[in-house]
């Protein structure tokens, strides 16, 4: 359980349109104008409904040691996204649900959990935190912040410019955090997602690599975010295999009054008390 909070902290850290058209027609990538990139990007970039995989876990807290779980991952669109930790004979150890409204960690093994807001993690982490920001990283997806979902409209909402072999697509309307996306010249798949703060060095940055198929298209087997301008480098790397887009499991946790529910301050005390 100590190693899932700490992979929870991790998660969590997580001119005009006739201007820009223009902006976009004067740019080429990969042969292609700007608007008609822009527009392949957003046409190719899949929403899938479901994704499931099982995922080797590496997490880095900034010290010489590696903390790894195992872990079941489940995503349903705007609904949940689900870690399921079962070493023991498959029997489930401890769950984490991520949801649009709060964050669920459910320790078995001991009976307790801690459920927390959004609203409350944005506060002690001096930030906004946003479940379609950390839905879109771990899907290998595009986003604006505040939106579900792209369309083809949403191309303006962009600036467009080449570098190397790699297109970087960066949102406009954002005022206090830049939101980049790199994509390849090629076939337009997105390799990376770097979300900054204006004027400051600290960053996250979310790379994608070793794609395989997933149905029509590909997904990224490895899916590696860290940190950069915090000191130290904090790190959670990924590992997929058994990628699926299975729909036929349930979204609800309950739980019994054998549980109990404690803060998220007494669960990160007892944490920094175990050795």
């Amino acid at each position: 359980m100590k190693r899932i909070i700490y992979l929870l902290l991790c998660l969590v850290l997580m001119a005009s349109c006739s201007t820009s058209r223009k902006s976009l027609r004067n740019t080429t990538i990969g042969g292609l104008s700007g608007v008609e990139y822009m527009e392949k990007v957003i046409e190719w970039t899949p929403a899938r409904e479901n994704l499931t995989a099982r995922t080797r876990i590496e997490l880095n807290t900034g010290t010489s040691s590696t903390k790894s779980i195992n872990a079941n991952m489940r995503i349903r669109r705007g609904e949940i996204i689900r870690l399921s930790v079962a070493p023991l004979l498959g029997i489930e150890v401890v769950r984490i649900d991520i949801t649009p409204d709060y964050v669920l960690a459910v320790d078995r093994m001991n009976k307790r959990y801690v459920e927390v807001s959004f609203s409350e993690l944005s506060s002690l982490m001096n930030t906004r935190i946003d479940f379609n920001i950390i839905q879109s990283l771990i899907l290998n997806e595009i986003f604006l912040p505040g939106k579900p979902s792209l369309s083809l409209s949403d191309a303006d909402e962009f600036s467009l410019t080449s570098a190397d072999s790699r297109a970087q697509l960066k949102v406009k309307s954002s005022k206090k955090i830049d939101y980049s996306f790199f994509t390849s010249a090629t076939d337009g798949r997105l390799e990376e997602t770097v979300i900054s703060l204006k004027g400051l060095p600290y960053s996250l940055h979310c790379s994608y690599s070793d794609f395989t198929m997933l149905n029509r298209d590909v997904f990224p087997q490895r899916i590696n975010l860290y940190t950069e301008g915090t000191g130290k480098k904090y790190s959670l790397d990924m590992k997929l295999s058994r990628i699926g887009t299975d729909s036929n499991w349930d979204t609800n946790t309950e739980l019994s009054s054998k549980y109990k529910k404690i803060s998220l301050p007494e669960l990160l005390k007892i944490f920094e008390q175990l050795k």
